[in-house]
C-alpha cells in the first residue's frame, strides 16, 4: 500500500471517529504545519498557537474534507488561512516580527550552522550575512509574497498545490512568485550576487 494509499485509509478512518487514526495524521504532519505557520508568523509561540488553532480546524471539518486536493494540501490551506486571520489582527500588526531563515523551526528556532567544516571564516561571514538580509528581505515582503515564496521555496510545493492552497490557478501562482522572486531580489540588491 502506497504512502496516499495509507493516508486516504487514515482520513476515511478519521472522518468515522477512529481517533488513532486522526492523531496519526496529525504526528504525520504536524512538524511541516508547525514550520509554515513559523516562516508566515514570525515566531516560535504564534506559530505554535496557530498549528494547534489549525488541526482543531481539521479536526471539525474532516466530515467536510472531499478528497479533491491531498490531505496535505487540504491543511496548508487551513493552515495558511490561519496565519492569515492571525497576521491580520491588529495587536499582530503592531507587533511584527521576521524568522530567520537559518533557524530550524522544529527544534525552537536554534540556529543552523552555515557552516560546513570546509568554508573559510569570510564565507561563514558572508553566509551569516546574507542569512540576515534574507531575513530581513523576506520579512518585509507582503503577506502575499511571503506566502508564496515559503510555499514553494521553503515547502516545496508544487504549482497545482499551491493552487490549491491558494485557491487560484496555477497561472496565478507562478505570476505571483515570479513577482514575489523580483521583489525578493529588490530588497536583496547589493548583498546578493
Amino acid at each position: 500500500m502506497s504512502r496516499g494509499d495509507d493516508e486516504a485509509a487514515l482520513v476515511g478512518r478519521a472522518r468515522g471517529g477512529d481517533e488513532a487514526a486522526f492523531e496519526e495524521l496529525v504526528r504525520r504532519h504536524e512538524g511541516e504545519v508547525f514550520r509554515l505557520c513559523r516562516r508566515l508568523l514570525g515566531n516560535r509561540e504564534d506559530a505554535l498557537d496557530a498549528a494547534q488553532d489549525t488541526f482543531v480546524r481539521v479536526f471539525r471539518a474532516l466530515p467536510r474534507f472531499r478528497g479533491e486536493a491531498s490531505f496535505r494540501t487540504w491543511v496548508y490551506g487551513i493552515a495558511l488561512n490561519v496565519c492569515r486571520n492571525a497576521l491580520a489582527s491588529a495587536p499582530r500588526r503592531a507587533a511584527a516580527r521576521s524568522v530567520p531563515l537559518d533557524a530550524d523551526p522544529v527544534e525552537g528556532g536554534a540556529p543552523v550552522s552555515l557552516d560546513d567544516g570546509r568554508a573559510s571564516p569570510e564565507r561563514v561571514a558572508y553566509g551569516r550575512q546574507l542569512g540576515r538580509a534574507l531575513e530581513e528581505a523576506l520579512a518585509a515582503l507582503s503577506p502575499d509574497h511571503r506566502e508564496v515564496i515559503v510555499l514553494r521555496e521553503v515547502e516545496g510545493l508544487e504549482y497545482e498545490e499551491m493552487a490549491a492552497v491558494l485557491g487560484c490557478r496555477p497561472g496565478t501562482v507562478k505570476s505571483r512568485l515570479a513577482r514575489a522572486r523580483a521583489a525578493l531580489l529588490e530588497r536583496l540588491a547589493g548583498v546578493w550576487p
